[in-house]
């Protein structure tokens, strides 16, 4: 039976080429891991064997140098990106560092109010000022959309002292923001564009261009999420504007000093994979992604999220299923699709449940969750249409997210949570989007959100 490293020719994969000369060169390794390239446990021989750690011949991931660089410079040029830095702290690692490299500790920056919970470890780690602007709420589905380009410029004549903007794109969902828009936005104005795609690390291979080639001038993706690559593989790419050297310290500065070889390499034979015959695969998941969204909207009672609703804004391997309309909650789709069919969805809210479709989806898989949809859609039945979320009111910042995290704190129940300061992010995973951040008060509307909305199994609150 063949080994995987002989199914890929990994030329195309500089650092894994690389630590396959040195696992296959029988040297006595007496340094770390402690495993020495043995496989102790046989399910993982292979992980083993190039499990390595700053030796001759592999190279420093902080410091730039060796097959990694050449590996992350594929991936620059795979992204059309100015350069890129490989990380293995997941898509936290690179919000943590692309903040510390645009914001002064103490500075301020605009957020979108749909940004991950790792921005608000940096706002405590950092000890930023943050600024929200609140996205579009799409109806039925209740979900956020984009961000209207005049509110972006509101915050920036109301905060000239911001540094920068942080958004997501695509967000959970599969909507991307008017990168371009907001970029010229922000140039104009001499700030930075910073964009988490933690979800966008395939887009390349369904031929939609990078946040880079749309005018960021730093994102973060998630390779592991979209592409065959370890957990906690991470991609950091930008543009010519940004401080390279800075960032680089930035990312060893929320980084481990023992990086892993493993996610390395499985980043670099991601990128490797996607630039191949991983493209061919993409397009076949996105022509299915296409097939199920019409089916379901023309011969279901299910509504699904689909390219008019947002145009040119929306991740072609993403289908969002919305249950709006129907006498089945998202959450009750996704736990029958799970329990009945053995179909497990990437997360559901009282509304929606969301898939993610990738190159490594077999065709058997994609059928299995057609048919599945289609029968749940016969037994689904009937509803009103629920009401239309109100616009919610962004909750008072009475203290700074910093002084919020450290202060002295207790867990209380929600009803008696009214007036008083947030200590913890209050985070519904997934998607992972705080719905109160510290330092905010607790006041009706945000009880009231959490109680009787989407994320009514939050029971407590830390203030």
């Amino acid at each position: 039976m063949k080994r995987f490293k002989d199914t890929l020719p990994d030329t195309t994969a500089p650092l894994f080429h690389a630590m396959n000369l040195l696992s296959d060169g029988g040297g006595a390794r007496f340094h770390m891991p402690g495993h020495k390239g043995e496989p102790i446990f046989q399910t993982f021989a292979e992980v083993f064997e190039i499990d390595f750690t700053e030796t001759y011949g592999t190279g420093n991931l902080y410091t730039g140098e060796g097959p990694i660089r050449e590996a992350e410079l594929a991936a620059a040029r795979f992204y059309h990106a100015d350069d890129c830095f490989f990380l293995t702290g997941g898509s936290t690692q690179g919000v943590l560092s692309m903040l510390a490299a645009a914001a002064a500790p103490g500075g301020t920056v605009l957020l979108d109010r749909n940004c991950h919970r790792s921005v608000c470890t940096a706002l405590a780690l950092l000890d930023l000022t943050p600024h929200f602007i609140l996205p579009q709420v799409l109806e039925p589905f209740g979900i956020p959309t984009v961000l209207e380009p005049s509110a972006v410029e509101a915050a920036f004549d109301a905060h000239p002292e911001a540094s920068a903007l942080l958004v997501t794109s695509p967000n959970y969902y599969g909507i991307c923001q008017p990168l371009e828009t907001l970029s010229e936005l922000c140039r104009e104005r001499g700030k930075l564009l910073l964009v988490d795609a933690a979800h966008a690390a395939h887009f390349p291979a369904v031929r939609l261009p990078s946040p880079i080639e749309r005018g960021a001038d730093c994102a973060v993706l998630s390779a592991h999420k979209t592409l065959p690559c370890l957990g906690q593989g991470a991609y950091l790419i930008m543009g010519e504007s940004m401080d390279r050297e800075a960032l680089r310290e930035a990312t060893a500065l929320f980084g481990t000093s023992s990086p892993s070889y493993p996610i390395l390499c499985s980043l670099d034979l991601a990128r490797a994979w996607a630039e191949g015959q991983g493209a061919a695969a993409f397009h076949l998941s996105a022509k299915s992604c296409a097939g199920l969204r019409h089916m379901l909207s023309h011969e279901t009672a299910f509504l699904t999220l689909e390219d008019f609703m947002v145009p040119d804004a929306l991740d072609p391997c993403r289908l969002t299923v919305c249950t709006a309309g129907t006498a089945l909650t998202g959450h009750a789709l996704a736990d029958t699709l799970f329990g009945e069919f053995s179909v497990a969805c990437e997360m559901a809210d009282e509304r929606n449940a969301v898939f993610i479709l990738t190159g490594a989806d077999s065709t058997v898989s994609i059928l299995r969750l057609r048919q599945a949809l289609a029968k749940l859609a016969k037994r689904a039945g009937q509803a009103p249409l629920p009401d239309k979320l109100a616009a919610q009111p962004l909750p008072q910042q009475k203290m700074r997210v910093r002084d919020a995290w450290f202060s002295p704190r207790e867990c209380i129940p929600i009803e008696d949570a009214l007036g008083r300061i947030c200590a913890r992010p209050v985070t519904p995973y997934p998607p992972g989007v705080p719905l109160l951040y510290p330092g905010e008060e607790i006041g009706p509307a945000q009880i009231e959100m959490l109680r009787k909305r989407c994320y009514n199994k939050v029971e407590a609150v830390r203030g």
